[in-house]
């Protein structure tokens, strides 16, 4: 009889388990990324708002249960009675996926980060805080079309807090 070491042992066993997690896990797309436009309703303050479009990218990685992780990299460009106005967006949050259906699969999301604003040629960093709720509408296996209809942004900033609202729509690409 010939002696095996533990490690060897244990490797054996392990490997054809891994290796079938690996294999469930592949019929399963392991994330995506979201390319699109985006549209702010944006809190200026002193009851002033700016409208301002951009684009944003979102790569995504799945979890188990219909949850996923996320960063957002938002851009957004326009005027305000001071000049004009850029705003970029570097956040990260989890998204629940829920009720998924063949033809729209809806979710809610919350994350934070940083809003960075560069206006009249002052530049602030200001935290913020985001939820809202999103749709998927596939179109193939592997991509389909993303709505963000309803975005809620809360900004604190050294002047107070700024509440804007968002809204986004784009392509969604399955990995």
């Amino acid at each position: 009889m010939t002696f095996i070491p533990p490690t060897i042992l244990r490797l054996g066993i392990a490997s054809p388990l891994f290796l079938g997690m690996l294999t469930a896990h592949a019929q399963k797309s392991v994330g995506n990324v979201t390319v699109g436009w985006t549209y702010l309703w944006a809190d200026q303050g002193g009851g002033e708002r700016s409208n301002l479009n951009g684009w944003y990218a979102r790569p995504a990685i799945n979890l188990l249960a219909g949850f996923s992780v996320f960063a957002d990299f938002t851009n957004y460009y326009g005027a305000n009675r001071k000049g004009s106005l850029n705003s970029h967006g570097f956040t990260g949050g989890i998204n629940k996926q829920f009720f998924a259906h063949e033809r729209v699969r809806p979710s809610v999301f919350v994350e934070g980060g940083d809003i960075r604003v560069s206006n009249a040629g002052s530049i602030t960093h200001s935290p913020a805080f985001l939820t809202g709720f999103g749709l998927s509408i596939p179109f193939h296996q592997r991509l389909s079309l993303a709505l963000t209809p309803a975005e809620y942004i809360l900004i604190s900033t050294s002047t107070g807090t700024r509440n804007d609202f968002n809204a986004k729509a784009g392509l969604n690409l399955s990995f």
